[in-house]
């Protein structure tokens, strides 16, 4: 496989279907991780070498944004579908069916008129409300693109946009509150350094986390709470409440004037 340039190895790790939908730059940031790391020269690599790239390249993105797709593309390539067809397509908003008329009614209860989203996957088309402005955030385009046409089409009032908050090129939109829903385990958990930048970054009066309380085959796991993120959260002196589902543990956090 001869590749002449970035754009096409990108194109390449892209042909996979479950990364296909992902944001050009977010495929291009990890590349160029990758390069700097391995001092690369993508321009003599040889076949052999290419393919070890492109294979690597793709597991990580795997850990980052695919992990959570079930059968989504088989359901957005049908004529018509239903929003709970489009909703149970995705594992966490599958996961989460039954327990998004609480979060619902917990957001509701904060009195807040502006919510944002980050790592938002379809759950905007779960929680969006017409009196409630919602900023969605997410790496993967397809997202997006499906939750502005449920926008549009519900008059919701909101935006989409692409953002990877590992690496932040922009300032964030203000809001009432900023919903991190499963994204620290995969940004957070193996590099606390990050966590804490990341909620330090997050100038929100409430932040809710989740965490994710069962494996990716479905087992229980043993330690259900997060010590290391909330001795964090005591770290930054964030007052902080718990409340779980059957297949999460959530923090909703307010931080301290």
């Amino acid at each position: 496989m001869a590749v002449k340039d970035k754009s096409e190895i990108i194109a390449e790790i892209k042909k996979k279907k479950e990364l296909s939908g992902l944001a050009n730059s977010l495929v291009s940031d990890n590349l160029d991780s990758y390069i700097k790391k391995y001092k690369i020269s993508i321009e003599n690599l040889s076949p052999k070498q290419l393919k070890v790239l492109i294979k690597d390249i793709r597991a990580i993105l795997r850990n980052q944004a695919g992990r959570f797709q079930k059968s989504f593309k088989k359901i957005t390539q049908k004529e018509e579908y239903s929003i709970e067809e489009l909703l149970r397509a995705h594992a966490s908003t599958a996961e989460r069916m039954d327990f998004y008329p609480k979060l619902k009614s917990i957001i509701k209860s904060l009195k807040v008129n502006s919510i944002l989203d980050i790592g938002c996957g379809l759950n905007p088309i779960a929680l969006a409300d017409k009196k409630i402005y919602y900023h969605a955030s997410d790496i993967n385009e397809e997202y997006l693109s499906l939750v502005s046409k449920f926008f549009k089409k519900n008059n919701i009032k909101g935006e989409v946009f692409v953002y990877d908050i590992r690496n932040p090129n922009s300032d964030l939109p203000k809001a009432d509150i900023c919903l991190l829903f499963k994204l620290l385990d995969v940004v957070g958990a193996k590099n606390h350094k990050m966590a804490k930048a990341i909620l330090e970054r997050l100038n929100y009066k409430y932040i809710l986390v989740s965490f994710a309380t069962k494996t990716l085959s479905g087992k229980e796991m043993k330690r259900k709470r997060r010590i290391w993120f909330e001795s964090l959260l005591k770290e930054l002196n964030y007052n902080y409440e718990i409340f779980s589902s059957n297949n999460e543990i959530f923090y909703l956090i307010k931080k301290l004037a």
